[in-house]
């Protein structure tokens, strides 16, 4: 017998097809202004593998949102924004408050707030 392991092949991935023409969505990396400018309707937030929804315009924000970031509740105003389908699945995937904290400062960072407030 031999020490030598065989080598593994590597697995191939299938890679959806894309229309010629078609781009993956990149808001992620615009600036708010951009956004603004080119009219998007919302931008997706990466973080931990998922992606998050959040309208783009903060004057369609809900106002319990803008009441919750006003009174520095960030966890509350994070939950008005992402509604009730997607933080249950943030909550679920990410329970622990450090993941909050930094989901939080990327949310921040995204809309150009110097910081989440909490």
């Amino acid at each position: 017998m031999t020490d030598i392991e065989p080598t593994k092949t590597p697995v191939k991935r299938a890679v959806p097809h894309k229309p010629l023409g078609v781009k993956a969505p990149q808001d992620h990396k615009k600036p708010a202004a951009q956004r603004e400018a080119e009219g998007d309707q919302t931008v997706l937030i990466e973080y931990g593998g998922l992606e998050f929804e959040i309208l783009a315009d903060q004057d369609d924000w809900p106002v319990l949102a803008i009441q919750a970031f006003s009174k520095r509740l960030g966890i509350d105003a994070i939950e008005h924004l992402l509604g009730p389908v997607q933080w249950a699945r943030f909550v679920t995937r990410f329970p622990k408050k450090r993941q909050f904290d930094e989901f939080s400062e990327v949310i921040a960072a995204e809309f150009g707030f110097g910081s989440s407030g909490e």
